[in-house]
């Protein structure tokens, strides 16, 4: 999804100069996909490092911390919801998670 499919476009009267809240809107929009984004991929950093951790109490911490950011990163896709934008955030395949690490 680019940054233009985010917003919902609505067009001006021609001859009409853009309004600056759309652009206003448009980098809150941005700010919004930025950290749900944070959130889902540290999530996920966490659900690995709780994978490969030995203690079984420090794996239990990182995966409440793991949920804990996919709640507020539910939160950040509700906002956006309400906005108007829908989000779709894949997966990366277990083929290129594994080529990467």
């Amino acid at each position: 999804m680019t940054v233009r499919d985010a917003v919902p476009h609505s067009s001006p009267p021609a001859g009409t100069p853009p309004a600056r809240v759309a652009a206003g809107s448009r980098r809150e929009v941005v700010e919004l996909l930025r950290r749900l984004a944070v959130y889902v991929e540290t999530a996920a950093v966490l659900d690995e490092r709780a994978g490969r951790c030995g203690s079984p109490h420090l794996a239990a911490v990182l995966r409440e911390r793991a949920a804990a950011r996919r709640r507020t990163a539910e939160l950040v896709r509700a906002d956006l919801a309400a906005q108007g934008v829908a989000t779709v955030l894949r997966r990366p395949s277990p083929r290129a998670a594994r080529a990467s690490s």
